[in-house]
Formats: C-alpha cells, structure tokens, sequence
C-alpha cells in the first residue's frame, strides 16, 4: 500500500481470517477488553452497513448478483472507501481506537481468486493502513467445522477446495504486504478464544500504550 500510515489520535486495529477463524469473536472481545480499561473504542466490520455494503451482503447471500469478479473486487474497495470515510476515519480523529472485523486483506484473499494481486493493492490504496493487522490462522478444515452449524452459508462458505484456495491467497497476501513494509501479525487460532485473546491483547497493548497509558500491560496478558 502506498497510503502513509495513519496520523490520526486514534488507532485501527484490524481482526482477519477465513471464515470460522474467529475474527469476530475475537473483534468483540478486543472491544470488551478496551471498555474495562476505558479506552474510547468502536467495533465495525465490513461489508460495512453502508449502502454498499448492504449491497455486498445481498451478494453474499445469494439474493443479488454482482456481474463478474472486477465488479465484486470494486465494490468492495468502494464500499471500504465509504467505511473509512464515513465511519473510521471520523472516530480516528476524535482518537477513538476502531477495531474493524475484516478489512482491506480480505480482499487481497478472496477477491484474488479471480483478480490479480497488484491490481487490487492499487483499487485499495487510498485506505488508512491499519496501525496494527491480526491474522488468526486456521486449517481449512477447522474453519468448515466451526460454521457447519449455520443455518444458511454465504457465498465464499460453500466450497473447501476454494476456501482452501482463500488461505493461500492469505498468505501470499500477507508476503506481498511485507515486500512494503506492512506487517501482518499471525495467531494461531486453533487455540482457545481465552488464549487467542491473550495474543490479540499484547499485540493491542504494544500499539496502544504510548496513546492510551491504561492499555499499557503491568505483567503478562492473562485470559
């Protein structure tokens, strides 16, 4: 990404992850953990509930059409678009820690099955990079188990073989981030949601502590 890094009081934290990783639960346990400290914070995700987003959860859900791969990966990097400049950038200023469930990596996976890897860097470029991304990795198999139970599958959760396909996206995404500087944290996620919390806390405290003294940890992260 060729975007500065962000120069707002407040921080974004990105949650990724193939679907069943636990990037929301993860997200919102992050947020909870801010609340006792706190911290100003807000919890988003996208799709965002813009009006492009509600557009692309139609599409994932099967209701609507989206003609073509390039027109997917633009409405997603529009709707991110929208997000930042609607949503995350306005809490940002106020210095408001925003913790966001997916954001420009997942398209850098899913949306490379069918697209190439740099062109969609360059339909994302304008968004604030994250100050800091968590990757929670999952084997394929793991992931499918965990969203079995649901009553209905989006788009991206019917196939292994291309959710399989997703998490090698994933990482090739995550290597073509580091080539510009931009890391990407991994946590193993097969781990109990206590003790992923505990990573995702270090990680979070490391960032926060010189902008929220209260997130500063006084001894090890504990569940």
């Amino acid at each position: 990404m060729t975007n500065p890094n962000n120069s707002n009081p407040g921080a974004l934290i990105v949650v990724e992850g193939i679907d069943g990783a636990g990037s929301t639960t993860q997200s919102k346990m992050l947020i909870e953990w801010l609340g006792r400290l706190r911290v100003p914070a807000v919890f988003t995700s996208e799709p965002s509930k813009g009006p492009i987003g509600v557009t692309l959860r139609e599409h994932l859900g099967r209701r609507l059409e989206l003609n073509g791969p390039e027109a997917e990966a633009l409405a997603f990097a529009a709707d991110r678009m929208d997000h930042v400049a609607s949503e995350i950038v306005p809490a940002l200023a106020r210095g408001e820690t925003v913790v966001t469930d997916r954001y420009y990596l997942s398209s850098l996976a899913y949306q490379a099955l069918h697209c190439d890897l740099e062109w969609l860097i360059e339909i994302n470029r304008f968004a604030v990079r994250p100050d800091l991304t968590v990757f929670l990795s999952v084997p394929v198999d793991v992931g499918m188990a965990r969203f079995s139970g649901r009553a209905t599958r989006e788009r991206f959760e019917e196939n292994r073989d291309e959710l399989a396909r997703i998490a090698a996206r994933y990482d090739a995404a995550i290597a073509r981030l580091g080539r510009d500087g931009e890391v990407v944290h991994v946590v193993d996620g097969t781990q109990s949601p206590a003790q992923v919390h505990v990573e995702v806390v270090r990680l979070a405290s490391a960032v926060l502590a010189p902008r929220y003294p209260a997130a500063a940890l006084s001894g090890p992260a504990r569940p």
